[in-house]
């Protein structure tokens, strides 16, 4: 009886298990594999034999808003594609070596297409889709317009523009010089103008809704993008531009298109205010300020979210970002002095930490100085090291004169204390801590009152 209530019970924690799980696999419909992604459909492949496929705007009552990559790359059987409205997102691959694909359709809805999503389809093989126009470096040409010079494909003489469109869609584009791209268009594609080292400029339409990733990556002599606010960008679209490999463009290892924060190459980052929005991508740092005039962070704003520290304000888009996506957030207003772990309280790891960066004199990062800089004038020594001490130990300040470390007494430390004082010209803003160094009462800290402990210590002179 024992052994088969065990039984029983190993098949139905199986069962759970299985249940459990069942989100993760593709789920079918009418041919279609697909996933379910934060309550939306994913369309993940097609095993039908529908030469004119419509992906549909539902399944089960969801909405689909993406094809994934490769979804039915290699599908020689398919003729046309007409991609319902609602669906944003073309996937990597999504379509290519689909060779019999002569047509598609695409919804206005949308706003990403992928890298090689209809390579070597039929479409895409079709000379008369490609549109050719002779040209030379600097000529201003609407891409797209319709006015331009037909050549036929056997007479192509270089250098030659080309591009393809998919509807409001372009898809590739090969050129030299500064071109206009046609009103109307709404979709650049990943990596559309990759590598076109002699692009120079681009002036970009106000139908334009978004631009894909590498979309300009390698277009080393493109200097300048005037990108409406209005559209959706990444930051690798810039790599490798005249833009983004033009130092004096970088502000404090920052890239900045406008008000928007578009790259980073450091790991501690200051985001300057007036900046309005962090786009997908664009930073790379661990310990990031986010001034209050961010109001747009994109979901995908960090590459990485490990160990990320966010400091900025209480209220704001940086506050909200980092509670969404479980990042560590400081409010600067209420930064504890002390706590350059960062840990919301003082203890000996602070005390370890200061001591450390005091005897090697290298602070590891601009926040740590923030916050261990305890009397506020500007480095982190062995003043700080000790006010630190007291705070921990909750030791009230000492008025005895000369005992310059705050300890309650006068020795050997507090001369070579002063010593450093005197020497490095350090201001001391402590009130109690000036007040038992300025030993000779004449309102400065310096080497007279290290030379009066001297004397004072080897019985010499008393201390008043």
């Amino acid at each position: 009886m024992k052994k088969s209530i065990s039984i029983l019970l190993s098949i139905v924690m199986l069962l759970c298990v299985f249940s459990f799980n069942l989100p993760s696999f593709a789920l079918s419909y009418n041919g279609f594999s697909y996933e379910i992604q934060n309550e939306k459909v994913v369309i993940m492949g097609y095993t039908g034999s529908d030469k004119n496929l419509t992906i549909p705007a539902e399944i089960d009552g969801k909405s689909v808003i993406k094809i994934e990559d490769n979804a039915l790359k290699d599908n020689e059987n398919l003729t046309s594609v007409t991609i319902s409205e609602g669906v944003e997102d073309i996937g990597d691959s999504a379509f290519e070596n689909c060779t019999s694909l002569a047509t598609i359709t695409l919804p206005k809805t949308i706003t990403h297409i992928g890298k090689n999503a209809i390579f070597n389809t039929a479409y895409y093989n079709d000379k008369a889709n490609w549109k050719l126009k002779r040209e030379t470096v600097d000529t201003n040409i609407n891409i797209g317009s319709g006015t331009q010079e037909t050549i036929p494909w056997e007479d192509i003489v270089a250098p030659t523009l080309q591009y393809l469109y998919l509807g409001t869609a372009l898809i590739e584009c090969e050129y030299s010089g500064r071109y206009r791209i046609k009103q109307g268009t709404t979709v650049i594609a990943n990596y559309a103008f990759v590598a076109s080292t002699e692009a120079k400029s681009i002036e970009f339409p106000q139908s334009l809704l978004a631009i894909g990733k590498h979309a300009f990556d390698g277009c080393v002599s493109l200097e300048t993008f005037n990108i409406p606010e209005s559209v959706e960008i990444d930051a690798t679209l810039f790599y490798n531009t005249g833009f983004y490999n033009n130092a004096e463009n970088w502000e404090n290892n920052a890239l900045y298109l406008g008000t928007r924060l578009i790259s980073t190459n450091s790991e501690e980052i200051i985001i300057k205010d007036g900046t309005t929005q962090i786009v997908s991508g664009a930073v790379s740092g661990k310990n990031v300020v986010i001034p209050e005039t961010v109001t747009d962070i994109h979901k995908n704003a960090f590459t990485s979210t490990e160990n990320v520290i966010i400091f900025g304000y209480a209220d704001t888009c940086a506050e909200s970002f980092a509670n969404e996506n479980n990042i560590k957030f400081i409010n600067l207003e209420n930064l504890t002095k002390g706590d350059v772990n960062f840990n919301g309280k003082l203890d000996t790891e602070d005390y370890k930490i200061l001591c450390k960066i005091s005897t090697l004199q290298q602070v590891p990062s601009f926040m740590v100085t923030l916050a261990g800089d305890m009397n506020e004038d500007g480095t982190i020594d062995g003043l700080d090291v000790i006010i630190l001490d007291l705070f921990i130990n909750d030791i009230g300040p000492s008025t005895i004169k000369g005992d310059a470390d705050g300890n309650g007494k006068v020795n050997e430390d507090d001369y070579a204390l002063l010593v450093k004082i005197a020497t490095l010209n350090t201001e001391i803003t402590d009130v109690y801590m000036f007040d038992r160094c300025d030993l000779n009462y004449d309102g400065a800290v310096d080497s007279f009152d290290a030379v009066y402990l001297d004397l004072a210590l080897n019985g010499l002179v008393a201390i008043i």
